[in-house]
């Protein structure tokens, strides 16, 4: 603990120096603010007066910049204390551990970690408030504080070295700091998409790409054989994610699988050069395969006579240089016009030269092939899979004018019934396709740019990968038509190629096979939404059009459910137990069809959006809704705070994969009559939860209480522009995606980011806990809640994650910030439903979990964020001082530099809290 406690130590007498080396005065005030926040015997009248005092001097920034930065050294400490447990073979080991002694077979186990897909897609929301330079700053002092990690643990004899190293590392540190005190906070340009794509693709190839590979080798070894295939795959949505984003083009689209592309490929090519370097091997000492020297003999005219000459006797160096080459053709293909000779058609090519070489070596020789395998595995000829996601609106507009251009209806598609929809779309699924490019000019800018999505994404197909682009997701879907619509374009560009089948008396025959090469995936998002899909996907099942279109899918479907809109709609009780129920509505559907559903999880990084542990929402889903597979976004900060730290990565890649191999291995052995030892998990893994009713009582009392504050509450959108920095925040340059769906002062048309991000920054955090503590208290059955809480899975993942949201909650700042609210009456009501409800919910929280203090239990948990509270209420203290500043402004340059300052605070609190959107 004392080491520990020395690396934080470290860094913050680090950042003191820089600060001093910088501002003396700043780092005079900044200790006496420090000291302040955590002496509970200071008068709070003494500390807004210091506030206030801070919001008049010309060393504003400077302390703004001092919090933030000492936020960024308490997220590095703070890491560095999660990586000691990223282990991977000792997560994995421990699930199988855990399993055997349950009962479970470890050739069951195997079977099961042989087929296990875990799908991390990464967005771009604007939750990573921070800039780039920020991004690497943080890696690059992660680097240096592991090193002297292990510098500490260096042998007295190494003194000199070991003194010399360990100031090296600091200096270093030095440095980084000091950069980051002369850089802004926030950037002074709207962030681009391909800046955001940026951002992300640092992430990749310094963290996730050779984290995911050490996981990856590791379960290879675990397993005792080559895996057939990755069991994770990454996903993106940057480029792909055009739901309100007119920024999105096939342009940007176009760029980014090209980006993505050239990125994998110069990987595997500076991977390559490395194995050219060491595969020296000789023929005089391996006799390479017959099936090598054929393929040698096959392709030598392809390597130039100084290569030829020098590999003659290194049918390896040969090999792998010949392998370069078709790598590099790959590169030059997807922007010819002509065609390009000497390449791969596909990843299965290339693992297939790999494999050659594999075979004619030993297992020593071979290593380093065989992680390189694994790494094609991993990211193909596309590095990321990309989503293409739209608003079911968009895809019906194009639809509705392309039929009425063909004559199948007038222009008032998109006004019929749902019934008359259908049956025009079958009419037009029924004849033969047409061709879309014939018709781009025929149609307006809108339809053209919709249209030649699909064609886009057919064309990168063919040049880039089969796999660069899976899932057409349509966001806000409410019927079955729109699921109809995406398929006719699909059937139009040739993205489905529909099978045929005839129909006997004695039962159908497959007269030609088809072949669809994208997921149609319905997004499921308010509470309504989710109680529909049912109906939605039992009509579609009855479609002849879609049923094929299922059949040429391998009988699958994937549907996505989103956390975050499901959150604002109904509060964050009834979100989660919607989800659970609809989730699980969802696998008996799929039974009942004969239709394998995957879903797809659409969490953000706030406990209000979905976050929370991955590992233990997992643990939690519905029996059997999870089979082999998880799909679920990453977004903003938790893209960083989870995978920016190499070592945090594999624990985080880890971590999932043992907690899936844990759930999938459960859900397909376990039955009620299966005889564990472990009783908690029977209950907990086994048997349906008996606490549903319950759980259907607490849902409806949280939501009318929800629903009465946020729908209810005249003017409360007024209220929520007062009492919170929205305002500040919609003009921050942190995301490409405007805050709005629709350009109105409806709760519906906001987007659940800003939403959520306004909140936390007014540090009541509503949409992370309110409606809870009515829900406990009507239950009011304190024996009955201790138990629901110690025996439903589902209950303790939620009371906890709620737990963690709402310790984070200060209701000292809150309450000043209702003091912006103009309308007095207004004012007083919201503010006491939201102080009522804190109380209540506190209370009641630490009934449900038997504490005296909440988090008792979790010590390291609270005491982490808990940490952090006094620097963030600094910086909330400050914004505060700066918006009353802002508002008595009289001329816009004053103005200009205010809302700079506002912003350093916006970034600053982001930083502390985390999960923030």
């Amino acid at each position: 603990m004392k080491q520990e406690l020395c690396k934080y130590e470290l860094l913050k007498s680090i950042l003191l120096e820089v600060i001093e080396e910088n501002s003396p005065d700043v780092k005079e005030i900044f200790i006496s603010l420090f000291n302040s926040l955590r002496d509970e015997s200071v008068d709070s009248i003494k500390i807004k007066e210091l506030f206030q005092e801070i919001s008049e001097s010309k060393h504003l920034m400077g302390i703004i910049k001092a919090c933030s930065l000492h936020n960024i050294i308490l997220n590095i400490y703070e890491e560095q204390e999660q990586a000691k447990i990223a282990s991977v073979s000792r997560s994995i080991a421990t699930a199988y551990k855990i399993l055997e002694e349950e009962g479970f077979d470890r050739l069951d186990c195997d079977r099961v970690l042989e087929s296990i897909r875990f799908y991390p897609v990464f967005t771009a929301h604007p939750t990573e408030s921070r800039r780039r330079t920020f991004l690497e700053a943080h890696q690059e002092i992660t680097r240096e504080l592991e090193k002297l990690e292990q510098f500490s643990y260096m042998p007295n004899d190494c003194i000199p070295y070991k003194e010399r190293e360990v100031q090296q590392s600091k200096d270093s540190i030095k440095y980084r700091l000091h950069l980051l005190w002369n850089s802004h906070l926030v950037r002074s340009e709207k962030l681009e998409v391909i800046f955001e794509l940026d951002n992300l693709l640092f992430i990749i190839e310094n963290s996730i790409l050779p984290s995911a590979l050490r996981v990856l080798n590791q379960v290879s070894n675990r397993l005792n054989k080559p895996l057939k295939i990755s069991p994770i795959k990454l996903g993106n949505w940057i480029g792909g994610d055009r739901d309100g984003n007119p920024f999105i083009t096939n342009e940007i689209m176009t760029r980014v699988m090209k980006m993505q592309h050239e990125l994998i490929i110069n990987t595997y090519i500076r991977e390559i050069d490395k194995l050219i370097r060491e595969l020296s091997i000789s023929v005089d000492f391996f006799t390479p395969t017959k099936e090598l020297q054929k393929s040698l003999q096959k392709e030598r005219l392809y390597l130039n006579q100084t290569t030829l000459k020098l590999y003659e006797r290194e049918p390896f160096r040969a090999k792998l240089s010949l392998i370069k080459l078709k790598l590099q053709n790959h590169l030059l293909k997807v922007n010819s016009i002509n065609e390009v000779d000497f390449t791969y058609n596909s990843p299965k090519e290339l693992l297939e030269d790999i494999d050659m070489l594999i075979l004619s070596l030993d297992s020593i020789s071979a290593k380093r092939l065989n992680s390189f395998r694994n790494l094609v595995l991993l990211g193909g000829f596309h590095l990321m899979q990309l989503d293409f996601r739209e608003h079911r609106d968009m895809y019906l507009s194009a639809v509705s004018e392309v039929l009425c251009l063909l004559g199948y209806t007038d222009s008032d598609f998109l006004h019929r019934h749902e019934s008359k929809k259908i049956e025009i779309l079958n009419k037009a699924l029924s004849e033969p396709t047409i061709n879309l490019n014939g018709i781009l000019w025929d149609v307006s800018p809108q339809t053209r740019e919709t249209i030649n999505a699909f064609l886009r994404v057919l064309w990168a197909k063919k040049a880039i990968s089969k796999d660069i682009l899976k899932s057409f997701i349509v966001s806000m879907t409410t019927t079955a038509s729109d699921l109809l619509a995406v398929l006719y374009l699909a059937y139009c560009s040739g993205l489905w190629q529909k099978g045929k089948v005839k129909n006997l008396d004695n039962g159908e025959i497959l007269t030609k096979e088809g072949k669809s090469s994208i997921f149609i995936t319905p997004l499921f998002e308010t509470i309504d939404d989710l109680e529909n899909a049912e109906l939605i996907l039992e009509t579609l099942t009855r479609n002849e059009h879609y049923r094929q279109y299922l059949k040429d899918s391998g009988n699958s479907q994937q549907i996505m459910i989103g956390y975050s809109d499901s959150s604002k709609d109904g509060g964050i009780f009834t979100s989660n137990y919607s989800l659970y129920k609809a989730i699980s509505n969802l696998v008996k559907l799929e039974q009942r069809l004969g239709i394998k559903f995957m879903l797809f999880h659409g969490k953000g990084g706030s406990v209000s959006r979905g976050g929370g542990q991955l590992e233990n929402a997992l643990l939690a889903f519905p029996r059997g809704s999870i089979g082999t597979t998880l799909k679920t976004t990453e977004q903003g900060e938790i893209i960083s705070s989870r995978y920016l730290n190499p070592r945090i990565a594999i624990r985080s890649f880890a971590l999932t994969l043992a907690s899936l191999l844990k759930k999938s291995v459960h859900d397909n052995f376990c039955f009620d009559d299966f005889n564990k030892t472990t009783q908690k998990n029977q209950q907990y893994f086994c048997k349906n939860d008996p606490y549903l009713m319950r759980f259907e009582e607490l849902s409806r009392i949280s939501y009318k209480a929800y629903r009465e504050l946020v729908y209810e509450t005249s003017d409360f959108m007024e209220y929520f522009k007062s009492a919170t920095p929205i305002d500040f925040i919609q003009n921050l340059n942190i995301g490409s995606r405007p805050s709005k769906r629709k350009d109105t002062q409806r709760v519906e048309d906001l987007r659940a980011i800003p939403w959520v991000f306004a909140w936390t920054q007014n540090r009541s955090i509503i949409p992370a806990w309110y409606g809870l503590g009515s829900a406990l208290s009507g239950l009011g059955d304190k024996k009955l809640l201790q138990d629901c809480y110690q025996e439903s899975i589902f209950f303790k993942t939620t009371i906890d994650t709620i737990s963690q949201g709402f310790i984070k909650v200060d209701m000292e700042i809150a309450e000043i910030y209702n003091d912006f609210v103009q309308d007095f009456d207004l004012k007083t009501s919201v503010w006491n439903k939201i102080e009522n409800e804190y109380k209540t919910t506190l209370e009641w929280l630490l009934i449900t979990r038997n504490e005296n203090n909440l988090l008792e239990s979790k010590k390291a948990t609270r005491d982490t964020i808990l940490a952090r509270m006094p620097n963030i209420k600094a910086l909330s203290l400050l914004q505060i001082e700066l918006i009353k500043k802002y508002k008595n402004a009289q001329y816009d340059d004053l103005r200009k530099r205010l809302i700079e300052q506002i912003h350093g605070t916006i970034i600053g609190i982001a930083q502390g809290i985390r999960n923030t959107g």
